[in-house]
């Protein structure tokens, strides 16, 4: 069959049509791709900072103007650990600020931590925040919650005072923190009849 000269320019217009087409359809497929690889690597970068899924509500977070930061009053030393830019001594050392004071206010507080520089709390100011703090008499209730508590707090426990207040606390940095308060029989020098004094009065959270 011969084609006429408007039949073979219609056909070739429609086959350049049919590869405008596929180009076109490629090239929205890639940029969907592309977004949903952005997408996916920002949920890694958060998920890398709270240990969690963060499609998901967490209290390690604030949810004003600050969101999306790590709040310092509320959350563990693994956290802190996975910060940019963070050595392991030196959250560890921040951790135990925070929990020795219960909670800090503001953030230049930190800069009470030994080998905190201003430099580094400008840098820690764009991951992490402090707000909602507590100490260990919050929101949980009335009864003292160890893992917030401050030696002021612990202290007034009865039996207790401010010695054995200042192990409770020293074995809690040291260990990240108790899990139960079946933890409190591994502190040294504090024995199962002073905690019966005061185990109704505290919790573990």
């Amino acid at each position: 069959m011969v084609l006429t000269r408007l039949e073979k320019i219609t056909f070739v217009a429609l086959v350049m049509l049919l590869g405008l087409g596929i180009f076109l359809l490629i090239g929205r497929i890639s940029l969907a791709r592309g977004n949903n690889k952005q997408l996916v690597l920002k949920i890694q970068e958060v998920s890398v900072l709270t240990d969690q899924n963060p499609l998901e509500k967490s209290e390690y977070f604030s949810e004003e103007e600050n969101a999306g930061k790590l709040n310092l009053n509320r959350t563990d030393l693994k956290s802190i650990r996975a910060l940019p830019a963070m050595t392991p001594a030196l959250a560890q050392r921040i951790y135990d600020f925070v929990q020795q004071r219960g909670e800090i206010k503001d953030m230049n507080e930190l800069l009470g931590v030994k080998g905190f520089t201003k430099r580094r709390l400008r840098q820690l100011e764009n991951y992490a925040t402090a707000v909602g703090g507590h100490s260990g008499q919050a929101a949980w209730g009335d009864k003292l919650n160890l893992n917030f508590a401050t030696v002021d707090d612990i202290k007034v426990l009865p039996g207790v005072g401010k010695k054995l207040a200042e192990k409770i606390v020293d074995f809690r940095n040291r260990n990240g923190g108790f899990f139960s308060v079946e933890d409190l029989k591994e502190v040294p020098g504090l024995s199962e009849k002073t905690i019966k004094k005061f185990i109704d009065k505290i919790e573990v959270r």
